[in-house]
């Protein structure tokens, strides 16, 4: 399952110097299915893809020293632990058909045979449990995604939310919010149809990605709703980069049956403050929004008290109107 790619020479003749090793440097058949078997189990006690790593880590050093570890794959997975040392032997995490990842062993001084040949052994007993967590990783990621943008879906925005408040406070470093509505998609599903809507709503995410940064995240609020949360950008900062968004959006068509079709935005805007929870949060952002589509569509507004008492008396007016009916 392992597939070895050593980038040292290896060394022969050398005894070896693990308490664990017997034979030629190598356990004895009792010895080393106990030890597999205790590996095994240990790795089966979780489905973290760090914690995995971690425990296997802490496992080998029973039959041999290893100073570090690091493990990368082609889905942007990178972990290393322990001390980077100048020896090392990489192996691929494979079987013919299953792609796991690189995995690199590391220490001060070069690895001996036998500890190479155990090494292949003890990735074999690696590769299930490890392909068990990177699944389930991958499984937690999809349930936090959009299908249709790729961007993080109501759930995990939901999950974020506190925890990035929280942070904001605790380490006083500014945290801004935008909320996003596409202007009068309705009419544009209506008239082009529901699947270029669908190509729309991808079109206009691209656009704000491309004008946020990587520690920014945007996420799908429900419908033609995008909601970005902005690390440390205080409220001009913030209203600067929503501009920027709108404007591009705006300049930017898209092409649907060989016409140039282009979709303007608003956005509301505001900025996290000291008494602020989710709720509250949120809530000033959608005034902002709200102040925006009255004011015709297509424009940034920055939360202020004069937008959140007339988006109130408006919210009373409506439940009076409702009351009545």
């Amino acid at each position: 399952m392992a597939r070895s790619a050593a980038t040292q020479p290896r060394t022969r003749g050398k005894k070896p110097t693990a308490t664990m090793l017997k034979v030629n440097g190598f356990p004895g058949e009792n010895e080393l299915r106990d030890l597999q078997f205790k590996l095994a189990y240990n790795l089966q006690s979780t489905l973290d893809v760090v914690n995995t790593l971690e425990l296997f880590f802490s496992n080998i050093q029973d039959l041999f020293e290893v100073n570090g570890l690091s493990f990368d794959n082609l889905e942007g997975i990178e972990l290393k632990l322990g001390s980077q040392e100048k020896h090392s032997a990489c192996y691929n995490v494979a079987t013919s058909t299953i792609q796991l990842g690189k995995i690199e062993f590391r220490r001060a001084k070069p690895f001996l045979e036998t500890e190479l040949t155990l090494m292949e052994m003890l990735i074999g007993v690696l590769f299930y449990p490890l392909r068990n967590a990177l699944l389930y990783r991958a499984a937690l990621d999809s349930s936090m995604r959009d299908p249709l943008t790729g961007i993080g879906n109501r759930q995990a925005m939901d999950n974020c939310f506190a925890r990035e408040i929280k942070l904001s406070l605790r380490h006083q470093t500014p945290l801004s919010l935008m909320l996003i509505d596409v202007d009068f998609f309705k009419k544009l599903n209506d008239t082009y149809g529901h699947r270029a809507g669908d190509k729309m709503l991808k079109h206009i995410v691209t656009n704000i990605k491309n004008s946020l940064r990587e520690t920014d995240q945007i996420f799908r609020f429900g419908g033609e709703e995008f909601v970005v949360l902005l690390h440390n950008t205080d409220a001009e900062n913030a209203r600067l980069t929503a501009e920027r968004i709108r404007i591009h959006s705006a300049i930017t068509p898209m092409e649907i049956d060989g016409e140039n079709v282009a979709s303007t935005i608003s956005l509301g805007v505001t900025t996290l403050i000291d008494t602020d929870n989710v709720e509250s949060f949120f809530e000033r952002a959608d005034c902002a929004l709200y102040q925006a589509k009255k004011e015709g569509r297509n424009k940034v507004v920055v939360e202020s008290s004069n937008n959140m008492r007339q988006h109130n008396r408006n919210s009373e007016a409506h439940a009076g109107q409702s009351s009545t009916a």
